[in-house]
């Protein structure tokens, strides 16, 4: 195994100079986009391994991952499988984002926007996108709309001297309001998303919601929010696997991984935040095709933008759908899986990770921190380069 580089600090971003990362190689770069997941395959560039990079005429969602190929096998045909790849990645970039946009209006496309703006209408949608439905539609989270506008509204658009008016960590005026929004987003006869077979939806709105909606310029009753890229890196991998592109890993800014390559050993780097810095625990070695979920209440990197530094912590969109509060039972928390798909282990580990008590998800595999014990339910990985300094002494343990 290629041994890590010398540890360093990496600070967070301009602005925060309270939290710190201390990371092995935390950030690999293309473009714009931040890779915060710290996969790191045991082969480079040299010996196989490329970027893809697409640039579609139309707007896409390409910006916020990264697939890496493997071209080693390919010999002559490289440039073919190239442009395949180039092709099919492309299109589907552009088609996740038509579907999954809550913000923008799309010519000839019922998404996530148009569902939204024709409350209690039977909508047709892409079956990519009733695929999704069907997975959220008793679960509270895409219901809380408003409350991840509330929070989005935070971190990209109010002055730093009024975010204690609206963070409800500070202001019992704002959690009040996000709790009335909870209320309503737990209410299935004010808000429900009917699947009536077909493809067609009916985003049932009740008046009073309707209502109120209107007063406070409330534009989305539904929205995948944080959950979005989840949804898209798994229709991507799917589109990949349906042409036989299964040679390398799909990895999204802000926690999801894809890896489809079932030849080589990879390399997934353990975070723990304590106080105000994140330390490299350790690092997961695995192999084969893997769906890896890392949540965290706290941001690594310029891409990763859904947080905004207040004080001690971060505004982030993780709502508790009780009372729509921000809050993480732990600071992070790794799981994954050999057969279910990003969307799956995430919804596996909402419940026990967002709001409340922790819990270690079940049927899925995770890794987590106790103190500094790195604790993990999988016998398959490898947990090293455990992190030794003055301060810790890092120690693995399996909790199967």
């Amino acid at each position: 195994m290629r041994e890590p580089r010398p540890v360093t600090r990496v600070e967070i971003s301009e602005k925060n100079k309270t939290l710190r990362i201390v990371a092995a190689v935390l950030l690999q770069v293309i473009g714009a986009v931040g890779i915060t997941t710290g996969i790191m395959s045991l082969l480079n560039k040299e010996t196989g391994w490329q970027n893809v990079q697409v640039a579609p005429q139309e707007r896409n969602c390409s910006e916020s991952f990264i697939l890496q190929y493997n071209f080693s096998g390919t010999g002559a045909e490289a440039t073919a499988v190239n442009r395949t790849l180039q092709t099919a990645y492309g299109d589907a970039c552009v088609k996740a984002y038509q579907l999954f946009t809550p913000d923008e209006a799309i010519d000839g496309v019922q998404n996530v926007y148009y569902v939204n703006h024709h409350p209690n209408e039977v909508v047709t949608v892409d079956p990519v996108l009733y695929a999704a439905f069907e997975k959220v539609a008793e679960l509270p989270w895409i219901y809380l709309g408003p409350v991840y506008a509330h929070y989005s509204n935070i971190i990209f658009n109010t002055e730093e001297v009024l975010v204690p008016e609206l963070d409800p960590v500070e202001s019992s005026a704002a959690a009040a309001y996000v709790g009335k929004l909870a209320d309503f987003a737990a209410d299935r006869n004010a808000v429900k998303l009917e699947l009536l077979g077909n493809n067609q939806v009916r985003l049932a709105v009740s008046q009073a919601y309707l209502d109120f909606a209107a007063e406070e310029e409330i534009e989305n009753f539904i929205d995948f929010a944080y959950l979005t890229n989840a949804f898209i890196i798994d229709y991507l991998a799917d589109v990949l696997i349906a042409q036989n592109l299964t040679e390398g890993y799909l990895v999204s800014a802000d926690g999801f991984t894809r890896n489809l390559d079932s030849k080589h050993n990879f390399n997934f780097n353990i975070f723990d935040r304590i106080g105000n810095t994140v330390y490299p625990a350790a690092v997961m070695g695995y192999r084969g095709p893997v769906s890896i979920v890392y949540l965290k209440d706290y941001t690594t990197g310029n891409s990763d933008v859904n947080y905004r530094e207040v004080g001690d912590r971060f505004v982030h969109l993780m709502a508790d759908p009780a009372d729509g509060i921000y809050r993480t039972a732990e600071e992070n928390l790794v799981s994954y899986s050999y057969d279910k798909g990003c969307v799956d282990v995430l919804l596996k580990m909402l419940p026990g990770f967002v709001g409340g008590e922790f819990a270690v998800p079940e049927s899925v595999f995770s890794v987590w921190c106790e103190g500094e014990v790195v604790c993990y339910n999988d016998e398959a990985v490898t947990i090293g380069n455990l992190l030794h300094s003055e301060q810790f002494a890092y120690r693995a343990e399996y909790k199967g």
